[in-house]
C-alpha cells in the first residue's frame, strides 16, 4: 500500500496531463475491473466521469462514481477504486494546495467528499479537454479559466444544497430517473405521474431545488454524453447526436454551443489534432 501520495494516474495506462501555475488537469482512462489500492494525493480533487464509471471507497462512505457525475476528494484523503466493466474515463482537476488565495474560496467543494449529481460540471469538460489535446500559448490562461468555472459552480451547488432543505424523496428519485432515461426524455406528466406529484408542483420544485428546468437539465446530460463519445469514439456525429436522443445533427450542434460554448465538429477536429501530435 502506497505510503505516500501518488499521481491520479496510479493505474491508468492512458493519460495526458497539463500543469499550469495554479491547476494540475488531468484526462486518464482506467482498464476494465481494474482495483486501486488504498492511496492519497498531494491537491484536493474535482473530478468528472466522462464516460464508464467506478467505485471509490473513503474510510467512512462509498461513491458510486458513475458517467454524468463529478465528485470531490479533499487533500491526502485515503480512498481506493474499483473499475467498473466499461472502465472509466475521468478528467481531473486539481488546485494547487499552496495557493491559499486560490483554494480558500474553494472549501465548501474541496475541504469534504462530495458527489455531485448536476451535469453543468460536465458541461465544462469540453474547453478544458480542447486544451489538453491542442495547446497553444494561450492554453495555460484559458485552462486556468476553465478550471475555475467549473471549480466556482461546483462551490454554487454546495452552498445551494446546504441553504435548502435536503431533496424531497420523489424528487431525488426524479433526478435518478432522468439519469437512467435522458435519451428517451419522459414527458412532464409521465414523470409526475412516477413521482406522485401534480406536474405544475414538479416543474415548479424541479426549477427551484435544480436551478434549470427538467428539460435544460436533460439537454446537458445528453450532451455530456455525446461529448464523451466524440472523444472516444469514431462514430460520425450524427450517429453520435441521433444516440443521445437529439433529432438530428443540427439540434445537437446548436445545444452543444450553447451549453459547452463549442461546435462538436471543432471540438472533435481539436482532439484529433492532439492525438496525433502526441
Amino acid at each position: 500500500m502506497p505510503n505516500s501520495p501518488v499521481p491520479i494516474t496510479m493505474g491508468s495506462p492512458r493519460f495526458m496531463t497539463r500543469e499550469t501555475d495554479s491547476f494540475r488537469v488531468t484526462e486518464a482512462w482506467f482498464p476494465p475491473g481494474a482495483i486501486l489500492d488504498p492511496h492519497t494525493h498531494d491537491r484536493p480533487v474535482l473530478a468528472m466521469m466522462l464516460r464508464g464509471g467506478f467505485q471509490t471507497k473513503f474510510a467512512a462512505q462509498r461513491l458510486e462514481c458513475d458517467a454524468g457525475y463529478a465528485w470531490t476528494e479533499p487533500n491526502a484523503e485515503k480512498h481506493s477504486n474499483y473499475v467498473g466493466r466499461s472502465g472509466a474515463h475521468v478528467l481531473v482537476i486539481q488546485p494547487d494546495p499552496t495557493r491559499e488565495e486560490l483554494v480558500e474560496p474553494l472549501g465548501e467543494l474541496l475541504d469534504g467528499v462530495h458527489l455531485l449529481r448536476h451535469p453543468a460540471l460536465l458541461c465544462a469538460a469540453p474547453g478544458i479537454l480542447a486544451e489538453l489535446h491542442a495547446p497553444d500559448n494561450t492554453s495555460p490562461l484559458a485552462i486556468e479559466a476553465h478550471a475555475c468555472s467549473a471549480l466556482s459552480d461546483g462551490v454554487r451547488l454546495r452552498l445551494r444544497d446546504r441553504a435548502r432543505p435536503r431533496l424531497p424523496a420523489w424528487l431525488r428519485c426524479v433526478q435518478e430517473l432522468l439519469h437512467d432515461e435522458w435519451r428517451q426524455a419522459p414527458t412532464l406528466s409521465f414523470v409526475a405521474g412516477v413521482a406522485g406529484v401534480h406536474p405544475c408542483h414538479l416543474a415548479h420544485t424541479f426549477r427551484e431545488q435544480l436551478g434549470e428546468s427538467m428539460g435544460t437539465y436533460v439537454r446537458r446530460l445528453r450532451v455530456a454524453w455525446a461529448i464523451a463519445e466524440l472523444t472516444a469514439t469514431d462514430l460520425p456525429i450524427s450517429q453520435i447526436a441521433h444516440a443521445a436522443g437529439f433529432c438530428d445533427q443540427s439540434h445537437f450542434t446548436r445545444q452543444c454551443v450553447r451549453l459547452t460554448g463549442v461546435t462538436p465538429a471543432a471540438y472533435r477536429a481539436l482532439v484529433r489534432r492532439g492525438q496525433k501530435a502526441s
